[in-house]
């Protein structure tokens, strides 16, 4: 296994299942290329846009828009997502959290996190997948992983003294991993309708959006049925049957 290859998806867990896993377990991350047509991701670009959120002119990420609008719940539930989801948990798996990302020009990057941090999930039950649907690319607010940093597990964080940003989620920036000096930063370049599948304990975050466009994504979290989590103060997680 290479970084280059986990990098551009070069393993499909439809077509080289036990190398994608292999993958996954090595860097803490696997890509899925086409996963999402364009014309999907143009779907769910406009069903975003259309969120009570962005038509008041709120362009931060919206939290759960599944209870406004059933199509990100669908998306949630897609089954090839909750196959794959399935094998990273090691069972059967219930949806935690939505979230859409519109990134606007100028959005600050998502600090260095593990996404484990916020839902405190036991070891091995919990995984993620960030869907983009446009082009991301460093320059309008690529991802960022820490290869290999998922064998850490649980990481020390330091606070950050930020300003908010407008577009940002507000707890985006308050604290940042503290990485162990032996793992190397990765910018990802992910074609549209590519999924990033994001195991718990890896470290990642994104680039601020240099661009003259939004970086549009979906974010689902989702959970080993009958394990403990915790729900969040702003996100209130709640298990989602997906069957």
């Amino acid at each position: 296994m290479n970084i280059e290859d986990a990098m551009s998806g070069k393993y499909s867990f439809y077509k080289d299942p036990v190398l994608a896993m292999a993958s996954y377990q090595e860097f803490g991350f696997h890509v899925e290329k086409d996963f999402f047509t364009s014309e999907y991701c143009d779907f769910l670009i406009a069903e975003g846009n259309n969120l009570s959120g962005a038509r008041a002119g709120n362009f931060k990420p919206a939290l759960m828009p599944h209870i406004e609008n059933s199509v990100f719940f669908d998306v949630m539930k897609e089954r090839k997502t909750v196959d794959v989801i399935g094998k990273l948990v090691d069972g059967t798996p219930v949806g935690i959290q939505t979230q859409f990302f519109y990134c606007k020009p100028g959005t600050r990057g998502f600090s260095l996190h593990q996404d484990n941090f916020y839902v405190e999930a036991g070891d091995g039950c919990f995984a993620s997948v960030w869907i983009g649907l446009v082009d991301t690319i460093p320059l309008n607010g690529g991802m960022i992983v820490y290869p290999g940093s998922h064998k850490e597990g649980n990481l020390p964080v330091r606070k950050l003294n930020l300003s908010l940003d407008p577009k940002q989620d507000r707890n985006a920036n308050n604290e940042e991993t503290e990485v162990p000096a032996k793992y190397s930063p990765h910018h990802l370049s992910l074609s549209r309708g590519s999924a990033l599948f994001i195991h718990a304990y890896l470290v990642h975050g994104s680039n601020s959006n240099q661009s003259d466009s939004s970086r549009y994504a979906v974010l689902n979290l989702y959970l080993k049925q009958g394990e403990k989590f915790r729900s969040g103060n702003s996100a209130q997680r709640q298990p989602l049957a997906l069957t």
